[in-house]
């Protein structure tokens, strides 16, 4: 009976420390795998970045007498500050300025407007209000070019794309180089 007793605590013994192990092992994981992930995330908003400011030397806009090309961003900063880095960068012959968190009576000043996480009914009704007006929509939201955006960046397995819709680059009187379209995943409107 003693010797059976033993057994069992032996046995629960290395139970518990069998459990122990396995907990150390499950958190030293997540723990390594934290920051892979958070870097991973970044990487990918770097990349949207470039992606942002690319598509600036590729587009030409109507005839502007203003000393700045405006970068503006609305709704949920998802890309952090990965667009600051953007700041004072060279487009054409106009430093970018990035600014966050304007008015919606402020959007006709800007060159680009990047709509991150913002609701699809506040989506669609920017995008009805700015239709006409040269000013290049980006975004990240799903189907975001067939809901009448310019330029939707996608995923694509674990790249970063984008599509494109001319049918809205047209509308705003924008020119969207032939060497962007090429690039595109998809390109929505071309005649």
């Amino acid at each position: 009976m003693y010797k059976l007793l033993k057994n069992k605590a032996l046995f629960l013994e290395n139970t518990v420390c069998l459990a122990i192990s396995m907990i150390k092992l499950i958190l030293g994981l997540v723990l390594l795998t934290t920051p892979l992930i958070s870097q991973a995330a970044s990487t990918e908003t770097a990349v949207k970045a470039g992606f942002i400011y690319n598509f600036s030397k590729f587009i030409e806009w109507p005839a502007d007498t203003t000393t700045n090309y405006k970068l503006c961003v609305i709704g949920e900063n998802t890309n952090g500050d990965s667009l600051d880095v953007l700041e004072n960068k060279i487009v054409g012959d106009k430093p970018l300025v990035v600014k966050r968190h304007i008015k919606e009576a402020d959007i006709k000043e800007c060159h680009m407007l990047v709509m991150m996480e913002t609701r699809d009914a506040v989506t669609q009704n920017i995008l009805e209000k700015i239709a006409t007006l040269p000013i290049v929509t980006v975004s990240d939201s799903p189907d975001f070019v067939v809901r009448g955006g310019m330029i939707g960046l996608i995923r694509d397995g674990n790249r970063v794309g984008f599509e494109v819709n001319m049918q809205a680059a047209n509308m705003a009187g924008l020119r969207i180089s032939a060497q962007l379209l090429k690039l595109a995943k998809s390109v929505k409107g071309l005649k």
